[in-house]
Formats: C-alpha cells, structure tokens, sequence
C-alpha cells in the first residue's frame, strides 16, 4: 500500500474528537516546535498557516525551496504545501492556523486568491521581511490575536479576522510592487486565475488550449499574458505544477512510479518518466533516491 504525504489538520494538532471541528487557532512558535517531532515531517497542511520569526534562525523549506531563518520575517503557507523546517534553540515567534471557510473579507484587495503571497507559485515568494519598527506592530498584532482566542470573549473570531486583514495590510505594503497602469494589474489577475484553475485541473488538463478555453481566451494570448507577466510561457507554468507534485509524491509517499504517473493523469508511465527526466535531468528513480 502507497504511503502518502501526511496532512495535519487544526483539528490533530489540538488532539480533537471526530465530532469537533476548528477553523483558527494560534500559539507561540517556540511551544508548538517543541510539540512537533522528526516524524511528523515533511508534512501538509489542509489550512492556512502564517509563521512570525520575531528572534532565531535556521532555515524552512517550501516545496523544494529553502529559505533562511531570520528576525522579523513572516510566512505564508497555503493550503496542500509542503514543508519543514530546522529552528535554533533561541527561535521566537508566532504560528497562526485558518481554514479558507474562517477568513470572511469583502475587500476584494485582500480575498486569499488576490494575496500574492499565498498562492502555490514559484513566480511569487512566499514570505515578508519587515523593518524593525512594523516588525514589532506585526508582534504586537499577533500578541492581541493570542489574547482573544484565549480569552473567546464575544465576537473574539470577528476581531481575530480584523487583526488579520491588518497582518495582511501590512505584509501587501512590503510585498506588493507598484504596479504602473491597469494592463499590469489585469495581466497579474488573468495570471492568479490561470493558476488556480492549474491547481484545480493539473492532473486532467496537460494543454495550454484546455486552460485557455476555461479562462475564454485564445492560447496565444495566455502565453503572450504569460510571458510579457512573469517571463514563462503557459505551457512551463502547467509542468512545474505536475513536477512539483511529482517530486513531493516521489521524496514523501511511497507510490511506484508507475503508479504516480496515473495517478497525475499520464496513461503511459514511459511517457510520464520521458517528461520528468527532461525537465530535471533524472529519471524519478534517480530523483528519489539522490534526494531522499
């Protein structure tokens, strides 16, 4: 039988019945290590998580890509990622869990699809550095969060979703380029929407038309969208997704490849190995074994 990457739930990490369920929670970065061991890692999520570094170092990797540790830096992690990470003893911080159904927003600026930081793209970094004096607000912010969802006083869930879009507000300010004109923005939108169809569709759809025609416009003007936003074309956008997944299936379960290969929607297993060696210059066997 074919292990799986794990998924943790909110619901795990609080040691919940079957009969509950959680949306939100926080703790501090420093306690939670602490729960956690070699075993429950690499791992995903089935909820968002933001990590605050107030003090520490080390480094966290994020689907295959490493990040070092340092003062004042906070990450976002979407729903499915993989990750682990090494902190040193003295690492400080704050750790936020929400599901999507928890965060209620009508600004449409700040909705979980339009946050570039949160999106399961290699074209987008998935954290902030902060100066000195918004790193110690962002700190402030995070120990009020914690002070409401200890206290549960009335409406303490609506305040947490203030205090969050405020997190978010502030993380945009440093994060979100200074786009020009509107051709800019809605090519960075028309970008968003093609990769989350790609999240929802990479194991069915392989061709550039197939998206093209979901989204209702020609191939040719998603790869020129492609190109002129992010310096790929549509068609490397789709592979890297399926190769991201293939990679996290290869290091972190234990299915054939053969297996993979159906189950990532390629009917020829040859075919699918044909693919992965020529984009990584390995075979999956090969990527296995020299990476696990």
């Amino acid at each position: 039988m074919s292990k799986p990457i794990p998924i943790i739930t909110i619901e795990q990490l609080n040691s919940c019945g079957h009969h509950i369920t959680m949306n939100v929670d926080v703790r501090r970065l420093e306690v939670h290590a602490k729960t956690l061991t070699p075993a429950d890692f690499p791992h995903r999520h089935d909820f968002y998580n933001l990590i605050y570094i107030k003090q520490g170092s080390g480094w966290h990797d994020i689907d295959f890509r490493r990040f070092k540790i340092e003062p004042n830096q906070l990450f976002f992690m979407n729903e499915g990622q993989v990750h682990e990470w090494f902190l040193s003893e003295d690492t400080v911080g704050y750790t936020f869990f929400f599901k999507k159904e928890f965060y209620d927003v009508t600004d449409s600026h700040l909705s979980l699809s339009t946050l570039p930081f949160l999106n399961n793209s290699n074209n987008d970094e998935p954290l902030v550095v902060f100066d000195e004096l918004t790193g110690q607000l962002v700190s402030l912010l995070f120990e009020k969060i914690m002070e409401e969802y200890a206290a549960k006083q009335p409406h303490y869930e609506s305040l947490i979703n203030a205090l969050l879009k405020q997190l978010f507000i502030y993380s945009l300010r440093v994060y979100q380029p200074n786009f020009k004109d509107e051709t800019a923005v809605l090519n960075v939108a028309k970008i968003r929407q093609f990769e989350a169809l790609i999240e929802i569709h990479f194991r069915a759809y392989k061709s550039v038309k197939e998206y093209a025609d979901l989204m209702n416009i020609t191939p040719n003007y998603l790869n020129a969208v492609c190109n002129k936003t992010v310096g790929r074309k549509a068609g490397e956008l789709i592979r890297d997704r399926i190769l991201l997944e293939a990679k996290r299936l290869l290091l972190y379960s234990t299915m054939s490849v053969c297996e993979m290969a159906y189950h990532l929607g390629y009917e020829d297993c040859s075919y699918f190995i044909r693919v992965f060696k020529k984009e990584v210059n390995q075979t999956p066997e090969q990527f296995r074994i020299r990476h696990r």
